[in-house]
């Protein structure tokens, strides 16, 4: 049992860095940076809005439509970037891990008493290789620096 859990980790493991190099070549630093910016100028619309400071309110309101701009132009990156990791995610989980290990009831089990809702605690090929992708995401995102909050801290 163990061989197939380190295949499908070890897949999941590429898919991940394929897809943070592609989120990276598709997302450039520039856009990264501008995402942070628009995110910084939703968080002070929304503090002006809850003290209900209008002078700072009406300041705010003449850069939001460069600030909508942004949002459209880097949505639509993302966009792309989302499809093209779905595709992804289907490719590899319909032409590699369904032929190989389609067959197996379990690849993983959690151990001790750990229970998945609506799993429970044997996981088969998709469940783990889900759960891989997850885990590995993230510290490979934050290796790859794909997250706008790292621009914003940055400048």
């Amino acid at each position: 049992m163990a061989q197939p859990m380190l295949e499908i980790f070890l897949i999941s493991v590429v898919v991940s860095l394929v897809t943070s190099i592609l989120r990276r070549r598709i997302l450039t630093p520039e856009d990264m940076a501008k995402m942070a910016e628009s995110q910084k100028f939703r968080r002070m619309l929304l503090e002006a809005q809850r003290k209900g400071d209008k002078k700072t309110l009406q300041k705010l309101m003449r850069k939001q439509d460069y600030y909508r701009k942004i949002d459209a132009e880097v949505g639509k990156k993302n966009i792309i970037f989302f499809v093209a990791s779905i595709a992804i995610f289907y490719i590899v989980f319909l032409g590699v891990l369904s032929p190989l290990y389609g067959r197996l009831d379990v690849v993983a089990m959690l151990p001790g008493d750990m229970m998945l809702p609506f799993v429970g605690n044997k996981l088969n090929y998709l469940t783990w290789y889900v759960l891989c992708l997850f885990a590995i995401s993230f510290p490979i995102n934050k290796l790859f620096q794909v997250s706008p909050e790292q621009f914003s801290q940055k400048s």
